[in-house]
């Protein structure tokens, strides 16, 4: 059973330290589509436990405000049970799995989600599953990862110039202008889709906090690229990210457009059309819908956008 569709494609996934739970009731202002309160690189081995009880209290909080709760567990070999086992919990929207290795990995978390629902009286298999493949097997079998669940949703890439656990297993050095990562983060995104988890998301890392400008950049790179929507490390990037991954105006009118002049070739007996000085036909139209779709979920017309 999938997750619940509804809150997808998410435009902006901001972390925060799973044992603040003073941050998640101030969070709500910066309007991020989701939150992943972060019980692994955030949170010192020394408080771990109680860690997981404060994420529990959180994830009431964020639902409360409207906002999609994740969490980040460990690594599954590094207290990732243990932390399913107590932040499975009604409100939690997702998990993502740090240090993805394998697709038994997220079968297991997959089964831990299952049971930790039933016993918190939640649908089964409403929580979503969000790979995070860190290891260079990981990295290797990422379509893999992506299938191991009808939980997953999307898998989790980098796209940044962050010396952290994905440059390392790949090897590569990282740099702003991203030439070394271009593969990788197209893999990652191919390896998404294939496997059925249509809504990978892009991790925006490595540049500096106040250099909102190369944080637009690398948001617009990973929308390029093909993710979804972007994980955060800084409240001031939510709102670029909210930005960026929104359809423009010229988007919206376009997909309408397209959408009309398909459908007016059909009438006649065309399936093909000019449009804008370019042919298109019944191929472009579920991208065009795609477009629609998520303004729509977002309140946007064309008009809206071109005058915020």
């Amino acid at each position: 059973m999938k997750p619940n569709s509804d809150i997808w494609p998410l435009s902006s996934l901001l972390f925060l330290p799973a044992h603040k739970i003073e941050w998640a009731r101030k969070v709500s202002k910066y309007k991020p589509s989701a939150v992943i309160l972060d019980l692994e690189d955030a949170v010192p081995t020394n408080m771990k436990a109680e860690a997981r009880e404060i994420a529990r209290e959180a994830i009431a909080v964020l639902a409360e405000a409207g906002i999609a709760p994740f969490v980040r567990v460990n690594g599954w070999d590094f207290g990732g049970p243990q932390d399913v086992e107590r932040i499975t919990v009604p409100g939690l929207a997702g998990v993502m799995l740090a240090k993805a290795d394998s697709a038994e990995e997220v079968r297991a978390l997959d089964l831990a989600l299952t049971y930790g629902e039933g016993k918190s009286g939640m649908a089964r298999g409403c929580v979503a599953i969000v790979p995070l493949p860190e290891t260079s097997n990981g990295l290797y079998e990422g379509r893999a990862l992506a299938r191991a669940s009808q939980r997953c949703m999307g898998l989790a890439g980098m796209v940044g110039p962050v010396n952290g656990d994905v440059a390392r297993a790949a090897g590569f050095l990282p740099t702003l202008e991203g030439m070394e990562q271009l593969y990788l983060a197209s893999k990652t995104v191919l390896d998404s889709r294939a496997g059925g988890a249509m809504y990978p998301k892009g991790s925006i890392v490595g540049m500096r906090i106040d250099d909102l400008d190369a944080v637009r950049m690398l948001c617009q790179r990973a929308k390029q690229l093909g993710f979804t929507g972007a994980v955060l490390i800084h409240p001031s990037h939510v709102a670029i990210a909210n930005e960026v991954f929104a359809p423009s105006a010229e988007e919206i009118d376009y997909a309408q457009g397209v959408i009309e002049a398909v459908s007016q070739a059909q009438e006649r007996g065309d399936g093909a059309v000019q449009f804008r000085g370019q042919m298109v036909d019944y191929a472009m139209l579920p991208h065009a819908h795609d477009v629609l779709r998520r303004a729509r979920r977002m309140g946007l017309t064309a008009t809206e956008r071109a005058n915020p």
